[in-house]
């Protein structure tokens, strides 16, 4: 084998044949599902380092703009509560007051984690947020079993903190869909040729355990002298390896092809048989892929995409617009807080 200090490079396994000889049907098919994945692995790939980047982006150039809200917020509530004793509120305007108070702290307690204004919600509400709380966790046990739609929780840019948290929910939603959508791939048809079927998927478990047995034994470190060489192997047995147990057949392929090509074979050695169990495993892989990109137009994903991914440039005038939002939003609370501070009698207007 010759030697090669360089990195592995990455390569979509396509099917050549010498002498500009047609490749055959089933050769063809290879091709196309091979170059099909490729596509989508990089359109999936693109769109996940987009919600990466959006996500720094809120948390460098939203985040202290949100901040600033949230302490405008606080210095409304004690505002409102300095406000509650004066004399000239009437009885039905001190219970939209004790109201609105309320509502304020619990927002700043579950949404941005605010406990110094616990003693304070507690002061107002008819129910603690101890008792809320626990009220609240009996409910979500119910709604997780039902299992309902996720709502988008990215309307209000300034509730950051509901974004992270939305996240992990949407992790977890997207986990449930995968399992459904795994569920329903089988048609009748399918279902009334299930030996068949089991059949097929232990060939191509086979298939897969071929594929991942020999580049193994090509890259097996502990047999190789040269430190160089060795080092190499390890990597490069590394993605064979994560690839194997990621069930990325595709990821497998390509790296077979690297190998073969290094011992100076070609794909167009392979066995009509063996080919069959590749294209069905890349066949599958294409539908798994397709789901997963279609969640970022119709899952829970879709709406944070929408509103702050894209291209860098369409990325770049989305956060721009919201950082302009935000400003003017925390200029109106800061006017809205020194038009209150300086007449109390303006609150009326707030509770209408």
């Amino acid at each position: 084998m010759p030697s090669s200090n360089k990195p592995v490079p990455s390569l979509t396994p396509q099917i050549t044949s010498p002498a500009n000889r047609k490749l055959s049907k089933l050769q063809q098919e290879f091709n196309q599902k091979t170059e099909q994945i490729e596509q989508l692995k990089q359109e999936l790939t693109a769109r996940r380092e987009s919600i990466n980047l959006a996500q720094k982006r809120i948390e460098k150039e939203l985040r202290p703009i949100i901040e600033q809200q949230l302490e405008k917020r606080v210095e409304l509530a004690y505002i409102l509560d300095e406000a509650y004793a004066l004399a000239f509120f009437s009885f039905r305007e001190k219970e939209k007051l004790a109201a609105l108070i309320e509502n304020i702290t619990f927002d700043l307690i579950s949404s941005y984690e605010r406990q110094d204004m616990v003693e304070l919600h507690d002061k107002y509400a008819e129910f603690t947020y101890a008792e809320r709380t626990s009220f609240a966790a009996e409910d979500l046990e119910e709604v997780i079993l039902e299992e309902p739609e996720i709502e988008d929780a990215f309307e209000d840019l300034d509730d950051f903190e509901r974004i992270q948290a939305q996240l992990d929910r949407e992790m977890e939603q997207r986990e449930r869909e995968k399992q459904n959508r795994q569920k329903s791939r089988k048609t009748k048809a399918q279902l009334a040729k299930e030996a068949q079927a089991k059949a097929e998927l232990s060939n191509i478990s086979k298939a897969s355990r071929r594929v991942y047995t020999e580049l193994a034994k090509q890259l097996h470190p502990d047999r190789e002298q040269d430190e160089t060489k060795r080092a190499w192997k390890e990597e490069a047995m590394k993605r064979v390896t994560q690839a194997y147990h990621h069930d990325d057949f595709f990821e497998l392929l390509r790296l077979q092809l690297e190998f073969m090509q290094e011992q100076g074979q070609a794909l167009d050695t392979l066995p009509d048989e063996q080919l069959q169990y590749y294209v069905k495993i890349l066949t599958d892989q294409v539908e798994e892929l397709k789901s997963e990109l279609h969640d970022f137009v119709t899952g829970p994903n879709a709406g944070f995409y929408t509103r702050f991914c894209g291209t860098p440039k369409q990325m770049d005038q989305k956060f721009k617009s919201a950082k302009e939002d935000l400003n003017q939003e925390l200029e109106q609370l800061k006017q809205n807080l020194r038009t209150l501070q300086n007449d109390p009698q303006m609150i009326r207007v707030l509770l209408k």
